[in-house]
């Protein structure tokens, strides 16, 4: 019964999560998903697979339902894994799997069916099953995590990022595995190890992209750039786009009316600025587009990484009234094209629960600087501990895995500062359930090197 405490926590959570918000929510970009999955046609803008299982779910649930069980599902079930691995009583995992789950930002993101749900509970599985390698020490749970990986990488294209450090730590346990390898070769295999299973992920993630049905879009980040010079052209009073790009007839008054610091959609309502979504770049185009990505950090270094700032302002919450609630909580059924009407919740449950969690949105629990900062110190407190302990104690062990899983929050979130074309919160999904994670790692962490709880303070042998 002890071991059933983190899934009956799960079972519970989902249960409420299903009760109070189904059958979830669809923005634009959802309901386009949807209406893919219909029509079978898919594009390499919104990663396939997500379309594709939307296709699967259709077929026993139609709309929003199904896919917001499943990664509702997904979640839960991961949390209960991840706590089941902890080396605490029962009490405790019932526990942290409750207030996870629960904790305001991912309870109020969860409602909606977002691709980045979908990569927040493939990174929450290789967490869970990462954290079981440390107490049982086997392959079977680092490959799981692998594939865990992949997963979560494919609904997003910048997840690779945030993957790098956990690919990292399963190279390093793989180089521990290796009994034939001395252990001063440890650090170059480890590096060798992390390429490879880097590599293998791009190439498993992106496979979805070369189903016949899906319409390629190159250059997908020129939507990005082509805002960015909006902010530069606003800045610096004058248009830096090169003609390929524009429609001669746009001005700065036109674009100054249509330009805001947290989204790029409202400059492209001009229809005067050419990117690659609506039809495929004429090399002069591509050409084009490199060069003023390249020329806006080297040129225009003021104007561009004021906008790059500004940006990093409002999607790190350091200026949470500058950002409109519209752009961390999207509740709601948006109509697209054909797609069939999907009837809203409408309990009063929903609506007070709604409000709350709304109200919250300008609370530093929303703040992502406070997450970012939190993997910061455990990052520091593991450096601190690693110091302290002896080099082959569990529980140092377990303190370096902290350590990594704060890593990956940092790395998924900071280049968001110069890539992303938005301020939305739901691109911190991940950093702040890895910030959380962290924090319970390294505070769980001195348990593993306690006689009492654990059989043994020594770290058993990696099973290769």
């Amino acid at each position: 019964m002890k071991r059933l405490a983190p899934w009956l926590a799960a079972g519970l959570g989902l249960g409420v999560a299903l009760w109070i918000f189904w059958p979830g929510y669809m923005s634009w970009d959802s309901a386009y998903q949807w209406w893919q999955a219909r029509h079978d046609r898919f594009d390499s803008v919104h990663p396939p697979l997500m379309a594709m299982i939307w296709q699967l779910s259709d077929r026993v649930v139609e709309g929003p339902g199904g896919m917001f069980a499943l990664q509702a599902a997904l979640l839960w079930s991961a949390l209960a894994m991840f706590a089941a691995a902890l080396p605490v009583r029962p009490a405790w995992r019932f526990a942290i799997v409750l207030g996870l789950g629960f904790w305001p930002p991912l309870f109020a993101l969860l409602p909606h069916v977002w691709k980045d749900l979908w990569t927040l509970a493939g990174f929450a599985w290789a967490l869970a099953l990462l954290a079981h390698d440390l107490r049982a020490p086997h392959r079977g749970w680092r490959a799981g995590a692998l594939i865990a990986i992949t997963f979560a990488c494919a609904f997003r294209h910048n997840a690779l990022t945030g993957a790098l450090p956990l690919l990292a730590w399963i190279g390093w346990r793989e180089a521990v595995a290796a009994r034939w390898l001395p252990t001063r070769r440890r650090l170059g295999a480890t590096v060798v190890f992390t390429v490879a299973l880097m590599s293998t992920v791009m190439i498993l993630s992106g496979l979805p992209n070369f189903d016949a049905r899906v319409r390629h879009t190159e250059k997908v980040w020129s939507v990005v750039t082509l805002w960015d010079a909006a902010a530069v052209s606003l800045a610096e009073g004058a248009l830096v786009y090169p003609p390929e790009l524009v429609d001669p007839t746009l001005t700065l008054d036109e674009l100054r009316g249509k330009f805001v610091d947290f989204s790029n959609t409202s400059v492209f309502e001009t229809g005067k600025l050419r990117h690659s979504f609506d039809a495929p770049y004429m090399p002069a185009q591509r050409d084009a587009l490199d060069a003023l990505a390249w020329s806006l950090p080297r040129d225009h270094a003021p104007a561009y990484f004021a906008h790059r700032w500004r940006l990093t302002q409002l999607l790190l919450g350091w200026d949470r009234a500058g950002l409109p609630d519209g752009l961390v909580l999207m509740p709601g059924l948006h109509q697209y094209q054909d797609n069939p009407p999907v009837p809203p919740q409408t309990s009063v449950l929903h609506a007070r629960m709604l409000a709350m969690l709304q109200s919250l949105v300008d609370t530093p629990l929303f703040a992502g600087w406070i997450y970012l900062l939190l993997c910061v110190g455990v990052m520091a407190a593991a450096a601190a501990k690693r110091v302290r302990t002896a080099a082959t104690g569990a529980a140092n062990v377990a303190v370096i895995f902290a350590a990594a899983v704060a890593a990956s929050s940092l790395a998924y979130a900071l280049p968001l500062t110069l890539a992303s074309g938005s301020a939305e919160f739901r691109y911190l999904a991940w950093p702040v359930l890895a910030a959380l994670a962290a924090l319970i790692l390294i505070a769980t962490a001195g348990v593993l090197a306690s006689p009492l709880r654990m059989p043994s303070p020594s770290v058993p042998p990696l099973h290769r």
